[in-house]
This record gives C-alpha cells, sequence and structure tokens, in this order.
C-alpha cells in the first residue's frame, strides 16, 4: 500500500502553469481536509510560499544537491509531499533522485511513490528531456501529463507521438487545467495589487476581506468546481492510497460541464410534427 506520496514536476522549461497547478491542488486537498506538506524550491519568485500558508520555502545553497536529499528524508512525514522546483533545476533534481534510488526505495520509506508531472508543449527540448526522463526512470513512478491550453493551447508534438504511447503503456493519467476568464483573472490581480498580498482562488471565494465582484465570484467558483473534480477523478496519482480511497468513498466528482454533450438524441425534444 503506498503511504507517502510525493508529486513533483521535472521540466526544465517555465511559465507552463506548474506554480498554478500546486496552489490550486493544495486548495483542493485543504477543502477535503488532507494532510500535506509542500516545498517551495523557487526562491526567485517565491510564488507558491506567498500564496498558500504552510508551504515551506526551501533556500538551495551552493551543494543543492545536499539540501535537496534532506527533503527527500523527510517524506514520511505526511501523506502528501508536494514539491514546486523553480525552472532549470529538473536535472539537479533527477541527479538526486537517482543518487539516492529513491524511485526504488521511497527514500527511508519503501511504501512511497513518486508521480511525476509533466506539461508538453511544441517545443523539442522539452520533449527530449521529458523523453530522457521517462526512460531513465520507467515504470519505477507514475506520470501526470498536464494539459493547460492557456498557455499552451497546442501539443502538436505531443498528441499521436511515441512518446505518448509510452506514457499511455505506462498507465499515464492526463489533467487538463480548465481555462478561467481573462476578465476573472484580471479582477484577481487588481484584488491582490488593493491588498498587497496574494490572493489564491480559493480565499478569494472563501475570505470575507477579498470581496470579489458577485460575477467574477461566481465564475471562479465554477472554475475551481471543475478543477476539483478533475482532481478528484486522478486522486490516485496525487494522493497516498488512504486519503484517494476516502476521496473515492466521499466525494462524488461532478459532471465535466467542458467535457459533455448536450445529452440525448440531437433534436429529441423538438416538435416534429409541426414541421410537417
Amino acid at each position: 500500500m503506498i503511504q507517502h506520496r510525493v508529486t513533483i514536476p521535472i521540466q526544465s522549461k517555465g511559465n507552463v502553469g506548474k506554480s498554478t497547478d500546486a496552489i490550486a491542488r493544495l486548495g483542493w486537498m485543504s477543502a477535503r481536509g488532507l494532510a500535506w506538506q509542500a516545498f517551495d524550491l523557487d526562491s526567485d519568485n517565491r510564488t507558491l510560499s506567498k500564496a498558500v500558508p504552510g508551504v515551506q520555502m526551501v533556500e538551495l545553497s551552493e551543494e543543492p544537491e545536499t539540501d535537496l536529499i534532506r527533503l527527500f528524508r523527510s517524506v514520511g512525514e505526511a501523506p502528501l509531499t508536494l514539491i514546486d522546483p523553480r525552472a532549470h533545476l529538473s536535472r539537479i533534481l533527477m541527479r538526486c533522485l537517482e543518487a539516492v534510488r529513491f524511485f526504488q526505495y521511497g527514500g527511508k520509506e519503501p511504501d512511497t511513490r513518486v508521480t511525476i508531472l509533466f506539461f508538453p508543449m511544441d517545443d523539442l527540448a522539452v520533449m527530449d528531456e521529458i523523453a530522457e526522463v521517462v526512460e531513465r526512470v520507467g515504470s519505477q513512478a507514475d506520470y501526470l501529463v498536464v494539459r493547460n491550453r492557456a498557455r499552451i493551447p497546442r501539443i502538436r508534438m505531443y498528441e499521436g507521438s511515441e512518446l505518448e504511447k509510452e506514457l499511455l503503456s505506462l498507465g499515464a493519467c492526463t489533467l487538463e487545467l480548465p481555462t478561467l476568464l481573462t476578465d476573472t483573472k484580471d479582477a484577481l490581480a487588481a484584488l491582490e495589487i488593493g491588498l498587497q498580498r496574494a490572493i489564491t482562488p480559493v480565499q478569494a471565494v472563501v475570505d470575507p476581506e477579498v470581496r470579489l465582484d458577485l460575477i467574477h465570484r461566481v465564475i471562479l467558483e465554477d472554475w475551481l468546481r471543475l478543477l476539483f473534480g478533475r482532481y478528484e477523478r486522478a486522486a490516485g496519482y496525487l494522493l497516498a492510497d488512504q486519503e484517494a480511497e476516502k476521496i473515492k468513498r466521499t466525494v462524488a466528482p461532478p459532471p465535466d460541464s467542458e467535457e459533455r454533450g448536450a445529452g440525448g438524441r440531437r433534436g429529441g425534444k423538438v416538435n416534429l410534427q409541426n414541421l410537417l
């Protein structure tokens, strides 16, 4: 049984939505009453640690391998460990994970499983990097392919590729981040400027100090409901077994309104008699 789950994006390209996903997932887990620990490894931006209370900021020293190995040794302290690295840290991460045989042994914990997040895009260097990670890790980890159409509208290099087939054969799951309306994102940004602090989507909905316009609040609530439903369907890749089973038993994912059709037969409720 998997008692500890580690989720980590291993990709050197920035500005693909890694921190946006991390902030939303922590909001989802907190809303569901799940225990977690999270580490922000981006000392330049500190996006995650500024936005979410309880996230630990890790300042990497001149010997980052030592800092990362110390971090990996702490995964037994919570059922879920979320790591948000800065761009261009992927090779150091892989080197450290392999140095301590983390994929085989889970650090100190044999009941630990890693989920690697990929954000594919039409960039040859990114695709080669993903392919290299998959080749080196193989079935020793789980894979979650994250689609973020707001940042990466098309991924023609990935769709139908040998890499996609290989990941699917390894049981990879695909998660698509729903697109939030630009006006609502701008409204959130304006509130952050006014309050002089970071505001997560969940905080914007539940915090009475965040006076978000009613229409934008409704839009944001629908966006969160849709996204949380997708996290719940991917819970087996994002959580330890006990927590994933809890989600499965107690939370029914809502219908995915972006994916479902109108339902029923076309014209099934039309009065045909008046058309004959």
